[in-house]
């Protein structure tokens, strides 16, 4: 089975890097753990442990979470949540003086030297919180003592402690004549096609954290959209084609 045919082609370092560790997780029949994925990279490690036999995959990233570790292991395995090795860490600061932002806790993490993939969800609810990586545990709680200006306290809480946002997932069932991106923006604003295709031109739709400036840009099954001015959306479901020739999709929108 060649598995690069079902995916894009500058996908193919994150295939290659998963496909190494399900490798390693199969010659060595004992579990293998990931960083944290996105929706897409999730379904693209499905992808690659549905052509192993014998072989799953086992997420957790805290509830709820869309940010997850990966455990890859024979199908014997069942992972105890220790196994993910997560921490969940919760920020005090002076709620009257200042207000933080997803994108404040984000970038002040990165400042410091820490990779993307080694943070889990970011949540901003009744309080703040994050989920790292466990060894950069020590690390976070001593380095991190400033976020936009303002002096804070982290504390470390349990997974089953953690906060829900208040924001929720909306979900809906549609079907587009192609999964060009403004086609499925256009569905997913309710606008026209227009105004989608005005959106992408503009440099404000990511897709998967990276710009995409091609409004015939095709999208796929855990695709994470970033639409600027409107919120976050994310494709969970792509399935047959209807009698008029229409895709029948699946999507989820966090709008503001």
């Amino acid at each position: 089975m060649d598995i690069y045919q079902h995916f894009r082609a500058e996908e193919r370092p994150t295939i290659d890097s998963l496909l190494d560790k399900v490798r390693t997780a199969s010659e060595q029949y004992a579990p293998v753990l990931t960083h944290f994925l996105d929706p897409r990279g999730q379904y693209i490690l499905e992808v690659i442990v549905g052509s192993f036999p014998d072989m799953k995959v086992h997420f957790n990233g805290g509830l709820n979470a869309e940010r997850c570790r990966a455990i890859v292991a024979p199908d014997y395995y069942v992972p105890e949540e220790s196994d993910f090795e997560l921490s969940v860490i919760e920020i005090q600061y002076p709620e009257k003086f200042v207000t933080l932002e997803h994108r404040h806790i984000l970038g002040t993490i990165m400042s410091l030297g820490i990779e993307r993939e080694q943070v889990g969800d970011i949540i901003v609810g009744e309080s703040i919180q994050f989920v790292l990586t466990n060894q950069l545990e020590s690390y976070i709680i001593m380095e991190l003592t400033k976020i936009k200006g303002a002096s804070v306290k982290l504390h470390v809480v349990s997974l089953q402690d953690m906060v829900q946002s208040k924001a929720y997932w909306q979900t809906v069932d549609a079907t587009v004549s192609a999964l060009r991106l403004d086609v499925v923006l256009k569905e997913m604003i309710h606008k026209s096609r227009t105004i989608a295709k005005e959106l992408v031109q503009r440099k404000r739709v990511k897709v998967n954290h990276t710009v995409i400036e091609a409004v015939d840009y095709q999208l796929e099954q855990g695709d994470l959209l970033s639409i600027q001015g409107y919120g976050r959306a994310r494709i969970t479901h792509i399935g047959d084609r209807t009698k008029k020739d229409k895709l029948r999709i699946t999507y989820q929108t966090l709008f503001k």
